[in-house]
């Protein structure tokens, strides 16, 4: 990927990602996690969710309805790999979460993304409206079922 790309997609919006993401569900397992930037930080894939309303369809046909989209998920998912980890390390160092046996949770006393979410910018906003799409869309699959339908190459 471009370097264009890494700068684009870093480690800050990372960060407040992962945190909006853990202020909507109690807990999510580390190899779960890696999936959530390459899906929410792909501009297109954001636009297609908030433009066609896919809130009502399930991941599978997502991916059926648009497979264009998702061709390119396990190149970004290897570029955006290094960017989750780092952002969870940065996170935990920084007492935000809790990373105990896989399973990372947030530090419920620590920073609430809702209250700077206008001086995060436009981008992140679009992020926050299909954050509980997301959620939605992969709340019924196990793990292992998300990586196969994404079709994750480890």
């Amino acid at each position: 990927m471009k370097e264009v790309y890494y700068v684009y997609n870093n480690e800050a919006l990372a960060s407040c990602v992962f945190l909006a993401i853990l202020d909507k569900i109690e807990s999510i397992d580390i190899a779960r996690s890696c999936l959530i930037l390459p899906f929410l930080l792909d501009d297109k894939t954001v636009s297609f969710i908030k433009k066609y309303n896919i809130s009502e369809n399930n991941l599978e046909d997502l991916v059926n309805i648009n497979q264009r989209l998702f061709a390119s998920f396990n190149k970004r998912y290897l570029s955006l790999l290094p960017v989750s980890i780092n952002s969870l390390i940065i996170l935990k160092k920084g007492e935000q979460l809790y990373i105990n046996d896989n399973v990372i949770r947030k530090n419920n006393n620590k920073i609430n993304i809702d209250d700077e979410v206008q001086e995060l910018g436009d981008r992140f906003s679009k992020l926050l409206e299909v954050i509980p799409v997301f959620l939605s869309l992969i709340e019924n699959y196990s793990t292992n079922q998300l990586y196969r339908i994404l079709k994750v190459q480890l």
